[in-house]
């Protein structure tokens, strides 16, 4: 079934349903943004989304003892298990800005499955499947890196951004950042405060594909058996985390 056909019928679909929403001059009408009683923003495309993406998966969820754990649907959580972000960057959506995706692991284990990521403003898009050679070096000056806006905005990271030993930029969307990491665009990935598993499910699978590892403090971890992690989370490549650790883990 997680194939290039289903995929890229699943790739039309949320084309789609994003379409549908912003276009139009008011995003706040048409995405039908509204909070949750955690106080973050939900919107008409991450409701539809979930419900396009459980609809597209109900014969595993009803015949193959599937759990279907979804930002807008947390009922059932355990393996084997659908995990989605239907947006992760749902705030970047409602601000008009292209740095959000759809983020999909679908995991027979806490530290197996396939994943698929996909930002339909962007078209960028990478997945389990998606063909890739191994770089032969690595970057050999400064290690670039994405962190949180979020993170950013609070103060957590003054202490990074005045190093003078890496390259750091802000963006949205740490799923997004993920797949920026698993395609080769930057070095690491850093988040300072906690994630639920459906934020970094599919990334860490696609950095886990491609022979990046994912640190807590400097420990591997090497399962995703919790529906939420603690922070202070490194993506980054073995060789490298002894020197972030210590450069971005704040003492």
């Amino acid at each position: 079934m997680l194939n290039e056909d289903f995929l890229k019928l699943l790739r039309t679909e949320v084309l789609e349903i994003v379409k549908n929403r912003v276009d139009s001059s008011s995003l706040k009408e048409s995405l039908g943004i509204s909070k949750k009683s955690d106080f973050s923003i939900v919107t008409l495309v991450d409701q539809e989304v979930s419900d396009l993406v459980h609809k597209k998966f109900s014969h595993l969820i009803n015949e193959g003892s599937y759990h279907f754990y979804s930002e807008e649907d947390q009922q059932s959580f355990g393996f084997p298990s659908i995990i989605l972000d239907p947006i992760d960057g749902t705030r970047e959506l409602a601000m008009g800005l292209g740095e959000c995706v759809v983020s999909l692991a679908v995991m027979e284990t806490p530290s197996s499955g396939f994943a698929w990521l996909f930002n339909p403003f962007t078209g960028f898009e990478i997945s389990s499947l998606s063909p890739y050679v191994n770089p032969v070096t690595f970057n050999t000056e400064k290690l670039f890196g994405y962190v949180s806006k979020g993170d950013k905005k609070r103060g957590l990271l003054d202490h990074v951004f005045a190093s003078d030993e890496l390259v750091i930029s802000a963006k949205g969307s740490i799923a997004f950042k993920l797949g920026l990491l698993a395609s080769g665009a930057c070095d690491f990935v850093y988040s300072k405060t906690p994630k639920n598993i459906w934020d970094i499910a599919a990334g860490t699978l696609l950095c886990w594909e491609r022979g990046m590892k994912l640190y807590q403090e400097g420990n591997e971890i090497v399962a995703l058996e919790e529906v939420k992690i603690s922070g202070e989370l490194i993506w980054c490549r073995e060789k490298d985390i002894y020197f972030l650790t210590n450069s971005l883990v704040k003492k």
